[in-house]
């Protein structure tokens, strides 16, 4: 009896295995590349998963699903291609916070402490933040559960939740004798990607963490408030940004393009090309900076890659990371997607910065102490005081 369902259940994962090979993409669109050779009916490889699922020493490690996921990642990895990934329920869910910007709990940065979760640095004004949360704290229970530093993912999944309900966090902090209890309601929490400032009495400095779908709005409004500050010059500090998303990187770019000017331009592997091109008329006059090191990659290099070809900002810092291919996101609608590289990008002079990066107008590396880190002191940020220096030569 234990073997004939067995095999059954081998026959139901080579049946999906051979349906994900033949039939449809997982989004449901009929499939325009065709599969050939022995792939669909590879008898190696369902050997091979006869044999785990009959012998493999611990059966409850290799259930259906967990081989099934093994066998859609392995896919992707034959890609070679590191961009190109499978995501799972959580983590697509994960993605899509990080892409839209926003989810919903209480806005408290942690990290896995020697024993316990600790708390970074609540978001400001965030439900955390009223509720008094401070950085250094340790959560110790979520709503009666003991939490260690082990638990962080189960942490963040309950601290999330949906808008005004509430999460009750037990909280141990340095100097209080017993741990004690906050209530706290969920709300919206938004995700900051965009910073700015007044340097050097006037000259704005507004720093991209990140392109998300919030980030053209927040970038407009730092750029208006600079502006009706009487700034002179502006610092786009790019350090540090991985990238994101493309519409988001076209809109920030417009702010100091004319209107209709080339951005960026992809290429598929059918040689189709697509351009993006500014779709505002934004200010061309106000002197840029745009600083950028080694862990500026994807979205932040065709912003500097456009300011630079272009010449409408100078570029100063490290060579950026090289990442010069484009992603898209397909959903498979039972809450896990693909995302995939299916296109190459170049900028407005038609360079291919993939693997290669962009070399800065003007190289500047940091202190060597402070190489790796993203906030640094004035005085101790030699890239930035560069900076400063060729926006003064321009007023």
């Amino acid at each position: 009896m234990k073997k004939r369902l067995q095999l059954v259940v081998v026959i139901i994962i080579t049946a999906l295995i051979t349906y994900l090979f033949t039939t449809f993409y997982y989004f449901g669109l009929p499939v325009t590349g065709n599969v050939t050779g022995d792939i669909p009916k590879n008898q190696k490889f369902l050997k091979i998963l006869a044999l785990i699922k009959s012998y493999y020493y611990q059966p409850n490690q290799v259930t259906d699903q967990k081989l099934l996921e093994g066998a859609i990642r392995g896919l992707t990895l034959a890609t070679e291609d590191p961009y190109t990934e499978y995501y799972n329920k959580k983590e697509f869910q994960d993605f899509l916070i990080q892409s839209k910007g926003t989810y919903y709990g209480i806005g408290v940065t942690i990290e896995p402490g020697e024993h316990f979760i600790e708390v970074i640095t609540p978001f400001e004004g965030s439900p955390a933040d009223k509720a008094g949360i401070k950085p250094g704290d340790k959560i110790i229970k979520i709503n009666g559960k003991t939490m260690t530093s082990k638990d962080i993912d189960r942490a963040v999944s309950i601290m999330r939740g949906q808008k005004g309900t509430p999460v009750t966090v037990t909280i141990l902090r340095d100097g209080v004798d017993n741990p004690f209890d906050l209530k706290i309601i969920r709300d919206e929490i938004k995700i900051k990607t965009v910073s700015y400032k007044i340097v050097d009495k006037n000259i704005g400095y507004i720093r991209i963490s990140n392109f998300d779908e919030n980030t053209p709005q927040d970038f407009q409004s730092a750029l208006t408030n600079l502006k009706g500050e009487g700034i002179k010059g502006l610092i786009v500090d790019l350090r540090f940004n991985p990238g994101g998303l493309l519409d988001s990187v076209v809109a920030v770019s417009s702010n100091f393009l004319k209107n209709n000017q080339l951005i960026v331009y992809l290429k598929d592997r059918f040689g189709n090309r697509q351009d993006y091109k500014s779709n505002f008329a934004g200010d061309t006059n106000l002197p840029l900076v745009v600083l950028t090191n080694g862990y500026s990659a994807s979205a932040s290099e065709i912003f500097a890659g456009c300011m630079k070809d272009l010449k409408r900002a100078t570029l100063i810092g490290e060579k950026t990371f090289g990442k010069g291919i484009v992603q898209e996101v397909f959903d498979l609608k039972d809450g896990s997607a693909l995302k995939m590289t299916v296109s190459q990008y170049f900028t407005p002079n038609g360079n291919y910065i993939h693997k290669k990066g962009i070399q800065p107008d003007i190289v500047v590396k940091p202190l060597n102490e402070y190489k790796e880190k993203i906030n640094v002191p004035l005085d101790k940020d030699i890239q930035l005081q560069k900076a400063i220096e060729v926006l003064k030569e321009k007023f």
